[in-house]
């Protein structure tokens, strides 16, 4: 079905599609960075190309939650990635996104989450969808609470490219809450 393997959410800045192979290099030079692979459970750095090529294959949109997309920037290319896990009988979807550390502060993260949030908790019928930053990633905490969310409750993390579990902070989105930053 080709319908369910496509999409393509557009903001005032920024376009979002699936992920695919081909951007490995932009999705390693940012996600593999040294200020952004401790913030996130997947990544590590360096972040080896074939490690990397392995984490875009296995969260390719199927039209189903478990997938990323690409955060494209018309003048920079992917400038980031967004993404809905999947869920289970026991637990929510949980998204999470990383931006190249040279777009941080400017409010993309936000515009592109507010879209992705919007649509596809529509799309997947999803009420609420949970997420976390490690505490030592303030920025990730606005960028949730400018969206709606709210903290929940506090934990650990791991990270491939930390050593150690790391303090983390809980946080849980209604849909009815969502604001989304077009």
């Amino acid at each position: 079905m080709v319908g369910e393997e496509h999409f393509e959410l557009r903001t005032k800045r920024l376009r979002l599609r699936p992920l695919v192979l081909e951007d490995w290099p932009a999705v390693q030079r940012i996600g593999g960075h040294p200020s952004v692979a401790p913030m996130l459970a997947s990544t590590r750095t360096p972040w080896p190309k074939a490690a990397v090529q392995a984490w875009i294959t296995e969260r390719r949109y199927r039209g189903t939650p478990g997938f990323c997309a690409a955060i494209v920037m018309a003048s920079r290319g992917v400038i980031g990635v967004a993404g809905l896990g999947p869920n289970s009988e026991h637990t929510l979807c949980n998204c999470a996104y990383f931006i190249d550390p040279r777009h941080w502060g400017l409010g993309y993260a936000s515009e592109a989450m507010g879209a992705f949030l919007d649509y596809f908790m529509r799309k997947f019928d999803l009420c609420q969808v949970e997420a976390d930053h490690f505490d030592d990633n303030p920025a990730s905490g606005a960028v949730l609470r400018k969206l709606g969310f709210q903290e929940i409750g506090k934990g650990a993390g791991k990270s491939q490219a930390r050593l150690e579990p790391a303090p983390v902070t809980l946080y849980r989105l209604r849909l009815d809450d969502l604001k989304a930053v077009l």
